[in-house]
């Protein structure tokens, strides 16, 4: 009997991990089913939108075989976020045509990585940083074989650059959540503990968005308590 039980979690264990392989993961049926929910998914309500604007870009990429969301470490150096785990990204400039040439320009000077070396597959909503700034991730596949080795990182910005594969972030024991303040208001917010760096606030939202979008329930299934809808910005 045990060993028929072991039998039938094995079974169900690499049925999962189908779902993080890059043959899945990159279908052309797949790429749109991320795209359409990624754009629509609802974050957290926030009770206003700052008129400061940034853009992150979610690099999702192949590390050692595996997919894999690509981070940075800010610098201890910056004013703002120092010595957080974030994704590349930055205010926008009057010059920037729209928020993905923003992710890719900020991309490009934190990290050395050519835009033309990213897939971009959708814009999410808007999201706020700490009540300060208004932040749409912009998710994209890095199309480039590369190690951590081969980018050229600005100091000024970033201390390091490391990915965390996406059956470790899917892993509910490395899954938490810790809680956050607005005002008179609490959320619940999800926090990830698989990689070398603790993943909260902006970010890990933003990883929890991208997650729901790329994969189904059955690979990831991350639920925090008190998660509400925001009010949409049109």
């Amino acid at each position: 009997m045990l060993t028929s039980r072991v039998g039938i979690n094995l079974i169900c264990k690499r049925a999962v991990s189908k779902f993080y392989s890059p043959e899945n993961v990159l279908s052309q049926d797949n790429k749109e089913k991320t795209s359409s929910k990624f754009s629509t998914m609802q974050p957290i309500r926030l009770s206003h939108f700052p008129p400061k604007k940034a853009a992150v870009l979610v690099p999702l990429c192949i590390m050692d075989g595996k997919m894999a969301l690509l981070y940075t470490l800010r610098t201890s150096k910056l004013k703002n976020h120092r010595g957080e785990v974030s994704f590349p990204g930055g205010m926008l400039d009057d010059s920037d045509k729209d928020v993905t040439h923003t992710a890719l320009r900020e991309t490009q000077e934190e990290l050395g990585m050519d835009p033309q070396c990213v897939d971009i597959w959708s814009s999410g909503r808007q999201l706020v940083a700490r009540g300060k700034t208004t932040v749409t991730p912009v998710l994209g596949y890095i199309k480039k074989n590369f190690k951590i080795k081969d980018l050229k990182l600005s100091r000024d910005e970033v201390d390091e650059a490391f990915f965390v594969n996406l059956e470790d972030l899917c892993n509910p024991k490395l899954h938490g959540h810790t809680q956050f303040r607005q005002g008179d208001m609490t959320f619940d917010m999800p926090v990830f503990l698989a990689g070398k760096y603790r993943i909260w606030g902006l970010t890990a939202v933003i990883t929890y968005i991208t997650l729901h979008s790329l994969l189904p329930s059955r690979a990831y299934n991350h639920q925090i308590r008190q998660l509400q809808p925001i009010n949409i910005i049109p």
